[in-house]
């Protein structure tokens, strides 16, 4: 990640090409963990693909996720 974006996006910044901010909640979107719910606790990277670390909420631990394979929760 360029140097920067990362403390950006802490701030609650605008990134390019990234959709979700610290403590978005979202649902995973297709694989085995389809439809589980979690919270957006850190963007790991932005390139290639924006990839964050995602909490979920079934106590199940935490997840690297492709912004890709999310969606806001509702």
């Amino acid at each position: 990640m360029s140097t920067g974006i990362g403390d950006r996006w802490l701030r609650g910044e605008s990134v390019p090409g990234v959709t979700f901010a610290l403590h978005d909640r979202v649902a995973i979107a297709g694989g085995s963990r389809d439809g589980q719910v979690g919270t957006v606790a850190l963007l790991l990277a932005v390139v290639p693909h924006p990839l964050y670390l995602v909490t979920l909420d079934d106590g199940a631990g935490e997840l690297k996720v492709r912004q890709s394979s999310l969606r806001l929760a509702h």
